[in-house]
């Protein structure tokens, strides 16, 4: 124990005798730990893992391609969506329209979006609620009215409600119709980003369309589920036109996350290859960093080898000092990745990512991140006291000697290290210029209008406006219908 304490004393004095060196080995492993895991995170809470609901990787939606390529949605009618839940692909298939109400019995009314919702969409969807229950099936039977009962989500319970607790079991009054309070949904359950769901009247209405979620059987493939649902479709086609383009169509289902995947996806993994080779970067300049400092120390290994420092003792100082390198960098590093991360969620766009997704840091990615680098500090730290180690105490000691303990061998070390790094800079280099192209090509791209001085006001209506569904291609917020744009 006292060597340990004595071995970490010496550490730090050699460490504050050389600022330069050890900030710039600090700085260098701190900003690739950082960088990496706080992207990764990012990476795998939006693309990889977004959605809290069950069998997420089997939720479809289903979209219609015109001769053009163009993608749209469609509607269908309550029976339309029974003859889906029946196909021999489809596991089972819920049904939600958005309409926007307004709370009222107060002294002033509120604006919210609502989700009416098929009884099984919560037992489809599968996430247990924050407070109460969720809604159930004899909530809303078939051809009858449904229960006057709603469930709140969980942002608009805080801000409502002011999270209280006790309002399972109260009422709300929305266009002069009492609600009873059943539940408040989880934090992560966001569907739709409406602040209320309340259980819809199913009939036989032709009119009325709704957005049709599915769930694949397992092992069924999108190609196959294409193939069995598109003559469903042209059927529905025939027997409510006004829901389907006059065009001929066909079906192509997509990933609950495909939208964003193809949104975010090509730009946040080439963001994560330019943070891994920054990584990669920093751990070859601690190498370098190491490798000459110890070259630098080669003549003080030596008196000390010659005054009955045994091989063992000079490895635990060295090992000591790399280790104590590595780690502050690993912790700067950490505390860095918790800090970027949340400049990186601030930064993003909205509606450019699932509201499902629990961005947080990944622990895998952190711990593997911190032991490349400390193992890179460790691995280099020793190198020159693995050398020195055998070294012929005559050379060494000689005045003024230049000689690299391994002579051939540590050269060729180095002159790989350096080279490898120099690789990875220009890689990192063109990969940073070739995001700041399309980054201005995106920035500069002519919107057809003057966007100055120009504000958005959205009017919306409880009557027969609403909202397009989840079958729509994700482009926007559609809080309200229509929108009027008026100058600032």
């Amino acid at each position: 124990m006292h060597s340990i304490l004595q071995d970490l004393r010496y550490a730090l004095r050699q460490l504050r005798k050389s600022p330069g060196f050890t900030a710039t080995a600090i700085l260098s492993l701190a900003l690739g730990i950082g960088a990496t895991t706080a992207v990764f995170s990012v990476i795998y809470g939006i693309l990889l893992d977004p959605y809290p609901y069950a069998n997420p990787d089997r939720m479809v939606h289903m979209r219609l391609i015109d001769p053009e390529g163009h993608e749209r949605g469609f509607g269908t009618t309550a029976s339309q969506w029974q003859q889906i839940r029946k196909s021999p692909v489809v596991e089972d298939a819920f049904i939600t329209n958005e309409w926007n109400l307004t709370v009222t019995g107060h002294d002033y009314p509120e604006d919210v979006s609502a989700d009416l919702v098929s009884s099984n969409t919560f037992n489809f969807l599968g996430v247990p609620p924050a407070l109460g229950r969720n809604m159930q099936p004899s909530d809303a039977i078939d051809g009858q009215d449904p229960q006057p009962v709603v469930e709140l989500s969980y942002k608009f319970w805080q801000r409502h409600f002011l999270s209280d607790p006790s309002v399972i079991g109260k009422t709300l009054q929305m266009v002069r119709k009492n609600y009873t309070i059943i539940g408040v949904a989880s934090p992560r359950f966001t569907w739709d980003d409406t602040d209320v769901y309340t259980p819809q009247k199913i009939t036989a209405d032709p009119i009325l369309g709704y957005y049709c979620g599915i769930r694949l059987k397992p092992g069924v493939t999108h190609d196959q589920a294409n193939a069995a649902l598109q003559p469903i479709l042209e059927q529905f086609a025939k027997e409510t036109p006004k829901h389907f383009p006059k065009k001929s169509f066909r079906l192509r289902v997509i990933g609950l996350n495909d939208d964003f995947l193809k949104q975010l996806g090509p730009a946040l993994s080439l963001l994560f290859a330019a943070v891994a080779l920054l990584l990669a970067i920093g751990c070859g300049n601690v190498s370098i960093l190491l490798l000459a400092r110890g070259t630098a120390r080669q003549q003080e290994f030596a008196v000390r080898a010659a005054i009955g420092a045994g091989r063992r003792r000079l490895i635990a100082q060295l090992l000591t000092e790399s280790l104590l390198l590595s780690l502050t960098g690993a912790a700067l590093g950490v505390g860095l990745a918790y800090a970027t991360l949340a400049k990186i969620i601030a930064l993003l766009p909205t509606y450019s990512f699932p509201h499902e997704a629990a961005i947080h840091i990944n622990v895998p990615v952190l711990a593997f991140s911190v032991a490349v680098a400390i193992l890179t500090g460790v691995l280099f730290g020793l190198w020159p006291a693995l050398q020195i180690s055998r070294p012929e105490l005559s050379q060494n000691l000689q005045s003024g000697t230049r000689k690299i303990a391994g002579a051939v061998r540590g050269k060729r070390a180095l002159a790989l290290l350096i080279g490898g790094q120099i690789t990875l800079t220009l890689l990192l280099l063109s990969g940073a210029g070739a995001a700041l192209q399309g980054f201005l090509r995106l920035a500069n791209v002519p919107l057809g209008y003057d966007p100055h001085n120009i504000m958005s006001v959205g009017i919306p209506f409880t009557t027969t406006l609403t909202k397009p569904g989840r079958n729509e291609p994700i482009t926007s917020n559609n809080s309200a219908l229509p929108s009027l744009q008026f100058p600032a």
